[in-house]
């Protein structure tokens, strides 16, 4: 699973499907919300992508 991380609050940038992707917002469209902490995200330096891996 690829989860999208606000490096500022360390907690997900966007809110994740049930599916385990998350949700539509391309990385491209600045600024957005950070779903955690409600702060905007103007540009990709402020986020990190995770990968967990889930058997």
């Amino acid at each position: 699973m690829l989860t999208l991380i606000h490096k500022e609050c360390g907690c997900p940038a966007l809110d994740e499907s049930p599916v385990g992707e998350v949700c539509a917002i391309p990385i491209d469209r600045f600024p957005f919300t950070c779903f955690s902490c409600l702060e905007e995200i103007d540009d990709a330096s402020e986020v990190r992508l995770s990968e967990e891996m889930g058997i």
